[in-house]
């Protein structure tokens, strides 16, 4: 904060904002988002984001579909409960999904979590984590096939698999 104030940046919105992504960057502290969003966050690191964005949606390759919802997510306009109740569309900004998860299984509804994109793209939204969860087992097992197959018969470094890891475990306590 003392460099900002040093540095005159506090006067402009879009300097102050760029000084504290860059504040957080050096002391790596990413546990929550620096202003309004982790979209917002994102656009302002500087040589990062903006060309790494360009090349994305210049991309041929990259479906139309793809394209669209990402754009949606930098204006900050996807149809969720925060955005539909910014715009008076809707009442209530806790998350459907994670309502609908609740009263299948009988809980409580209230003090539901705010329905954002970034909510519910995470495993912290009770009606996608099984989803997400899901997700992220499938990349980690083709990440870690994709080492395995890699490896040289010449290599040091052993990857064990859950099995084998299981395996190893029974034999030590046996």
């Amino acid at each position: 904060m003392v460099k900002v104030l040093q540095q005159n940046t506090w006067i402009h919105d879009r300097k102050f904002l760029i000084s504290c992504v860059q504040a957080r960057a050096e002391q790596g502290n990413f546990n929550h988002h620096a202003y309004g969003t982790w979209t917002v966050d994102f656009m302002l690191l500087q040589n990062e984001s903006r060309a790494f964005l360009g090349k994305y949606l210049k991309d041929p390759r990259v479906p139309l579909r793809h394209k669209r919802r990402e754009m949606l997510e930098i204006a900050g306009i996807i149809p969720v409960a925060k955005w539909l109740t910014k715009t008076k569309q809707q009442s209530d900004v806790s998350c459907r999904i994670c309502k609908r998860a609740h009263e299948q299984r009988s809980a409580s509804t209230e003090n539901l979590p705010e329905e954002t994109y970034g909510h519910i793209n995470s495993a912290s939204c009770d009606g996608m984590a099984t989803t997400v969860t899901a997700a992220h087992h499938f990349i980690w097992r083709h990440l870690y096939a994709s080492i395995q197959v890699a490896q040289t018969p010449t290599s040091k470094l052993r990857f064990v698999t859950p099995v084998q890891c299981l395996l190893l475990l029974l034999v030590t306590v046996i």
